[in-house]
C-alpha cells in the first residue's frame, strides 16, 4: 500500500509545507495500517476482512491559533491538492478563533526511523495453525495480524516513523453450560508451541469451570490477580491516574503519593518503558519521550506523565508525554513468586483471571471498582476447588501496591493493546501477577 511508504508522505508534507506563509506552520500525523480481520466462532472463520487504510491529521497554527483538520491518505498524488485546498479553507476562518494561551509551536525534534517488522509466516498459515489446534474446542474470538504505521512530520523539518507488524488471537472457549475462559496470545514474532500451550492452559481452566459456582460472601480474602487483571487495573491509572495536568487541577487521583504523604510497598516499581517496542517513543507534536522513565519506583514517586502543553499552562518540566498525558508502554517490575507455588501461596483465597467494568470509586483516595471475569477460582488449602459467582471489588491503589501486596510474580506477560475503533492501536503492557492480602469485595 503506497500510503504507508514513508516516501509518501515525505512527498505530500513536502507540497503542504510550500503553501504555507511567513507566520504558519503545519505538523503532519500519520496513522495507517494493513491488517487482516478474522472473526472466529465454534473455530471457524465465520468473517474475514482485509483492511488497507491511512489518515493524515493537520495541526495548522497562524500566529498564536492553531486548528486541525484529518484526511484520508492514499499515498497518491492527488492527496496534495486536497490537502492544500483544506490548508487554504483553515486560513481564511482561523483568524475567528481565539488564541491558544498555552500553544506547544513546533520545533525540531530530529529525525527518526524505528521498524519492529520481523518475519511472520502468512496470513493463512497462521490461521491454519490456530484452527487446527483449536479444532476440538468452542473458540470464539478474533484473529488480527498486518503492519501498523504511526509517523509525524512538520514544517520545522523533523520526521518521526514508527511500523511494527504483530499479530494476536483475542478469544474466549465455552463449554455446554455456556461458562467462558478468556485467552490472549499475541506477539511479533510467531510460535507454534506457545499457541498450543496458551490453548491448552484455557482448556484446562475450562475444564475447572463444569464443577458447580460457590458464592463468595462479601468481605476481605487473600487473592492472586493474574497479569491479564493487573494489566486491566494498569489501564484505570490512565484516567488521570498518572497525569500531572490532572493532578494540577485538582483532578488526580494520586496526590498523597505525590505529595510525599503515602508511599506504596518497596516492591512496587511502575515504569513507561519503550524498550517493549509496540508504540513510538514520539507523540502527535513529534516529541520524544524518555526511553524509560519511572513512575513509581521501590514504592515512592518518581515522574508523571507531563505534557509540553501541561507545562506551558502550569510552568514544570516536560517530559513529552502525549496531550493525554496516558499510559503508553507500561512495565511493572516482577517479584520473585514462581509459576508453579502461586496456589500454594493463596492458601485459602480467590485467584482471578480477569477483571472488566473498572473504574474510580473514590478518585481522592485511589480507590477503583470492577467486577471478576471468567476464570476465577475459589482456592482452598492451596488446590483449586470451585469456579466463582461474579463479585464486584471496591480497593484502593495504596493497599493494591502498598500495604496489602505480598509478592509479584517472578514472570510478567506483555498484552498488546487490542483495541481497533476506527483503526488498530498501538501500545500495550508488561505485567506480573500480584499476590494481594485482605482484598475487600463488597457484593
Amino acid at each position: 500500500m503506497q500510503a504507508l511508504q514513508s516516501s509518501a508522505l515525505e512527498i505530500f508534507a513536502k507540497k503542504m509545507f510550500n503553501e504555507l506563509q511567513n507566520d504558519e506552520s503545519l505538523t503532519l500525523s500519520l496513522s495507517g495500517e494493513d491488517t487482516l480481520f478474522t472473526r472466529l466462532s465454534k473455530a471457524k472463520i465465520r468473517q474475514v476482512t482485509t483492511l488497507h487504510q491511512a489518515f493524515v491529521e493537520c495541526t495548522f497554527i497562524k500566529g498564536n491559533k492553531t486548528t486541525t483538520f484529518t484526511l484520508p491518505f492514499r499515498g497518491i498524488e492527488e492527496d496534495a491538492a486536497v490537502g492544500i485546498k483544506k490548508l487554504k479553507e483553515s486560513r481564511t476562518w482561523i483568524d475567528k478563533l481565539p488564541e491558544d494561551p498555552y500553544l506547544v509551536r513546533p520545533a525540531y525534534y530530529g529525525v527518526t526511523k524505528d521498524e519492529n517488522v520481523d518475519s511472520l509466516p502468512t496470513n493463512e498459515e497462521m490461521l491454519s495453525a490456530v484452527l487446527d489446534t483449536a479444532s476440538h474446542v468452542d473458540l470464539a474470538g478474533v484473529f488480527s495480524s498486518g503492519d501498523i504505521i504511526r509517523a509525524t512530520i512538520n514544517s520545522e523539518g523533523q520526521f518521526h516513523w514508527f511500523k511494527t507488524r504483530n499479530y494476536y488471537l483475542d478469544y474466549s472457549l465455552y463449554n455446554e453450560k455456556q461458562k467462558a475462559v478468556k485467552g490472549l496470545f499475541a506477539g511479533n514474532s510467531w510460535n507454534a508451541d506457545g499457541l498450543k500451550t496458551n490453548i491448552k492452559d484455557s482448556e484446562y481452566k475450562l475444564s475447572l469451570m463444569n464443577r458447580d459456582s460457590k458464592k463468595i460472601e462479601r468481605g476481605s480474602y487473600r487473592v492472586f490477580l493474574a497479569p491479564s487483571a493487573v494489566s486491566e487495573l494498569l489501564g484505570t491509572l490512565s484516567w488521570g491516574g498518572v497525569s500531572m495536568g490532572e493532578h494540577k487541577r485538582g483532578g488526580g487521583s494520586l496526590r498523597d503519593l505525590w505529595e510525599g504523604k503515602r508511599k506504596m510497598s518497596s516492591k512496587f516499581t511502575l515504569a513507561e518503558d519503550f524498550s517493549l517496542g509496540m508504540s513510538p517513543r514520539f507523540n502527535d507534536k513529534g516529541e520524544v519521550s524518555p526511553a524509560y522513565l519511572p513512575l513509581i519506583e521501590k514504592g515512592e514517586f518518581k515522574n508523571f506523565l507531563t505534557s509540553t502543553r501541561t507545562a506551558n499552562e502550569f510552568k514544570v518540566e516536560s517530559n513529552n508525554a502525549s496531550d493525554w498525558e496516558s499510559l503508553r508502554s507500561p512495565v511493572v517490575s516482577s517479584g520473585t513468586l514462581a509459576r508453579e507455588d502461586i496456589f500454594k501461596a493463596i492458601g485459602t483465597g480467590l485467584y482471578l483471571s480477569d477483571l472488566h467494568y473498572l473504574n474510580w470509586s473514590d478518585r481522592e483516595t485511589a480507590r477503583v471498582t470492577g467486577m471478576t471475569r471468567y476464570a476465577c477460582f475459589w482456592i482452598e488449602n492451596g488446590e483449586i476447588a470451585a469456579p466463582i459467582q461474579d463479585l464486584r471489588f471496591d480497593e484502593s491503589f495504596y493497599h493494591l501496591f502498598g500495604e496489602g501486596l505480598v509478592d509479584l510474580t517472578n514472570f510478567a506477560d506483555i498484552s498488546p493493546s487490542t483495541g481497533s475503533y476506527f483503526q488498530r492501536d498501538v501500545g500495550g503492557t508488561k505485567t506480573p501477577g500480584i499476590l494481594v492480602n485482605d482484598f475487600k469485595f463488597t457484593l
